[in-house]
């Protein structure tokens, strides 16, 4: 039988996107961009991640329409209480929150901090929805680590293995921990995961 809980293919999109979205806002003011201007020059890196997640998470066409909805990656302000929530809450809340130094740093924290997130939201949609496909699914994420990677700013430069670090030391724990609420199929597949991008990212 399949422990695996039930999740729509909605929700899971959204946990994608949410994360994406932030990494975008954050690189846009790590670069000292409007949104409309870091989207369109960085459109073909963004099409490809999404191509790489329908594929990852065999999502509908409506399903992959969420992005637009939401809003992300058309013209928009990013005021910096929307940083700061990216962030993580690293600043502290106060009228010096709009300073060149508090921006910087909200950003480059947002961006890490997504980029972890989508990390676990990559997973765990290639656990639902191809948990049979791990070794194509774990080579399209790594991917896509390598290309949100590159989208802020060059003097922040991550790489595909510095993401999966920051993941494995801050989020897997709380799925595989005996105290867990996660099912034990859940944990399976993370597990595997974790090994898998491992290999692939020791080579």
């Amino acid at each position: 039988m399949d422990e695996r809980p039930m999740a729509s293919e909605t929700s899971l999109a959204r946990e994608i996107f949410g994360p994406l979205g932030g990494i975008v806002e954050c690189g846009a003011a790590l670069r000292g961009e409007t949104v409309a201007e870091f989207v369109t020059i960085r459109r073909t890196e963004l099409d490809r991640i999404l191509a790489a997640v329908r594929d990852i998470g065999r999502f509908h066409p409506p399903t992959m329409d969420i992005v637009d909805q939401l809003g992300y990656l058309r013209e928009h302000d990013v005021p910096v209480t929307s940083l700061l929530l990216w962030s993580g809450c690293i600043e502290e809340f106060s009228p010096e929150l709009g300073g060149a130094e508090a921006v910087r740093r909200m950003a480059r924290m947002g961006t890490d901090l997504q980029l972890t997130h989508l990390l676990h939201a990559l997973v765990g949609t290639a656990s639902f929805r191809a948990p049979q496909d791990v070794q194509a699914n774990a080579a399209t994420i790594v991917e896509v680590l390598e290309t949100a990677a590159s989208l802020g700013s060059p003097a922040h430069a991550r790489t595909a293995r510095e993401v999966f670090l920051m993941w494995r030391a801050a989020f897997l724990p709380g799925v595989l921990m005996p105290a867990s609420t996660s099912p034990e199929a859940a944990k399976r597949y993370f597990r595997t995961y974790a090994h898998t991008l491992e290999a692939a990212l020791d080579t």
